[in-house]
Order: C-alpha cells, then sequence, then structure tokens
C-alpha cells in the first residue's frame, strides 16, 4: 500500500515517544527510521577521582571576655540622674553608662521604659537645654 501523501509532504517535528521506543512526527505520526537502538545504554557511574584532603585549621582560641557585673535597673536609674544633676563624669564611666542602657534596651525584660524613660528623658534635656 502507498504511503498517505500527507506523510510526504509534512514538515516533520519528531519526538521520543515512549509507547512506540522510537521518534514520531506530531504532524503526520509518521516514525523516524534509525540504525540507534531503541533502547538506551544503561548508565555507568564511575567513582571521581581521590582528590587531597584539605587542610582544615583549628579556630583560634577565644579571648577571655571583661564580663561587667550586672547592674540594676535603680542603679542605671540614678546614674543617669545624677548625670542629669551636674555630676562630671569621665569617658569610661559615660560609656559604661550608654552600654548598660543599650544592653538594657535590648533585654527581654527591659526597666527603663514607659512612664521611666519619659522623666529620664525629660531631666537629661532639660540639662542639655536648659530653660
Amino acid at each position: 500500500m502507498l504511503a498517505p501523501l500527507n506523510s510526504f509532504l509534512c514538515r516533520h517535528d519528531f519526538y521520543w515517544s515512549e509507547r512506540h521506543g522510537a521518534e514520531r512526527c506530531r504532524r503526520c505520526a509518521k516514525l523516524r527510521e534509525s540504525d540507534k537502538p531503541t533502547h538506551a545504554e544503561p548508565l555507568r557511574f564511575e567513582a571521581p577521582p581521590e582528590r587531597p584532603v584539605a587542610e582544615v585549621m583549628p579556630f583560634p582560641e577565644p579571648a577571655p571576655r571583661k564580663t561587667t557585673p550586672v547592674r540594676d535597673a535603680t542603679d542605671l536609674k540614678t546614674r543617669i540622674e545624677k548625670l542629669a544633676d551636674g555630676q562630671t563624669a569621665d569617658r569610661a564611666t559615660t560609656l559604661q553608662l550608654l552600654l548598660d542602657l543599650i544592653e538594657d534596651g535590648q533585654s527581654s525584660d527591659p526597666q527603663i521604659v514607659g512612664i521611666t524613660a519619659a522623666e529620664l528623658y525629660a531631666r537629661l534635656h532639660t540639662a542639655v537645654n536648659p530653660a
């Protein structure tokens, strides 16, 4: 029997058909003739070549941390009030006060909040800008 005219005039668009085990045209369903086997060869896995092990550097010994004694909120509040009242403080004392204030604000249970923070802010503001 003669092949239909469509398969002669078709611009074939082949795809792999698992059901037919061959390439098949999307338009006219013609099977492509090939000399390749219909089943692929099994994959061969080879172990990668051995590489030299990287040299592992040990972590440096941590420097001992300077621990500051934990101060309670009343101590922090009184130190801020003393500073607002005009007590002079050296650089280290002022920096430690700022660090304690920041640490208190970042803690899970801050002590200088709400009305206490507003009162301290007002005291410091009037100390900086006297009326």
